[in-house]
């Protein structure tokens, strides 16, 4: 009996993936690509369109007989919330079983460890709710991302610098918060929005450029962690032996040559306008950008080094990359010993928000493995 149910159940979740993977697709193409027969698959349509997860979307081209279905995903019938907190922003996401984005808020909001901070984000979070019309009971949960290392339990933080974070931090926000939540890494969360999008299943790895560096190394979307949780922490790489110094307390590490900071300091904290100066040529601007692609490089082909995969800029920098990925290729190439034409460095996807929304798929990605 408890085979039998078992079984059941890898059928629907087998059948109810097919539809979601698919533009649409019939009954009969179901049960011929999973190999069941088709009372078996009629009887987990009926289950999956009575909750709500599937429905019927006008019919095939007849190819001789009856017109057959098309058999949809409905992608709204769930949705999961995300936040991403850093030392002076808190932005919010709402996206729904396909990833996209159906809301969202950036608010300028100092970190601080003060409980009329915490009571603040919880308002934050209730009004962004409000604003969206979702209804509550359609929320998975909140992801809240942080540039913090998270316990295994997704509830303690084991290392933090960049916020002044408590060590009860999640009690703290637990108070003020109405919806279940978990902490993610911002940079394992970018990682993990950025596999979501990709067609392929091969191995990437993820760097987050922003006003901190960090990483992910993805995988089957999987993420390797690490024994202690600190997988992907590219920003602390020594570049420059006893070079610049480095918020952590070290020298020389990759943070203190290739965060966003770097280059949006010079342009009042706009990163925006800091590449437009790059495009109309600004020499100054062209100097620090070049500058920041040697160390980028290094980076770059250090990482493709040890692991052998496509390299992916996101955060802040990334965002920006497209018209420059060529080049930083190039430099790249000229320090690989085994590759000088490679088209492995990549830019992001999601341009902007990728740590908000990966830590909302965490919930989207375990609902969809329980049905």
């Amino acid at each position: 009996m408890e085979n039998r149910m078992l079984m059941k159940g890898k059928n629907r979740n087998n059948i109810y993936k097919l539809i979601y993977d698919s533009e649409g697709i019939s009954k009969q193409d179901i049960a011929r690509t999973l190999n069941l027969s088709l009372p078996t698959v009629s009887q987990n349509l009926a289950e999956l369109k009575e909750k709500g997860l599937i429905t019927e979307d006008g019919t095939f081209e007849s190819t001789g007989g009856r017109k057959a279905r098309v058999i949809c995903s409905v992608a709204a019938v769930k949705v999961a919330l995300g936040m991403d907190i850093t030392k002076n922003h808190v932005s919010l996401v709402i996206v729904d079983l396909k990833g996209s984005v159906l809301h969202s808020s950036r608010i300028r909001y100092e970190f601080k460890n003060e409980e009329v901070f915490y009571e603040g984000v919880g308002k934050l979070i209730d009004g962004f709710v409000e604003e969206s019309r979702i209804e509550p009971e359609r929320i998975l949960g909140l992801g809240i991302s942080l540039p913090a290392i998270i316990g295994e339990d997704r509830k303690s933080i084991t290392y933090v610098t960049v916020l002044p974070a408590p060590e009860n931090l999640y009690e703290r926000m637990a108070k003020h918060i109405k919806y279940k939540f978990e902490f993610f890494n911002d940079a394992n969360s970018g990682g993990f929005a950025e596999f979501w999008r990709r067609d392929s299943q091969n191995p990437i790895v993820y760097v987050s450029l922003s006003n901190s560096v960090g990483g992910a190394i993805m995988y089957s979307q999987s993420s390797y962690t690490g024994v202690n949780q600190r997988s992907g922490e590219f920003g602390h790489i020594t570049l420059v032996p006893e070079g610049r110094n480095c918020y952590c307390g070290q020298r020389g590490c990759a943070d203190a040559y290739c965060n966003a900071k770097l280059l949006s300091d010079l342009t009042e904290g706009n990163l925006k306008e800091f590449f437009a100066r790059v495009e109309l040529e600004d020499p100054f601007c062209l100097q620090t950008f070049d500058k920041y692609l040697y160390y980028l490089a290094q980076l770059v082909c250090n990482l493709r080094m040890t692991f052998d995969c496509d390299v992916v800029l996101g955060g802040y920098v990334g965002s920006h990359m497209e018209k420059y990925v060529g080049k930083l290729t190039e430099m790249v190439n000229k320090r690989n010993p085994f590759e000088k034409d490679g088209n492995y460095v990549k830019v992001c996807n999601y341009k902007f928000e990728a740590s908000a929304v990966g830590a909302a798929l965490h919930y989207l990605d375990e609902f969809i493995m329980s049905i």
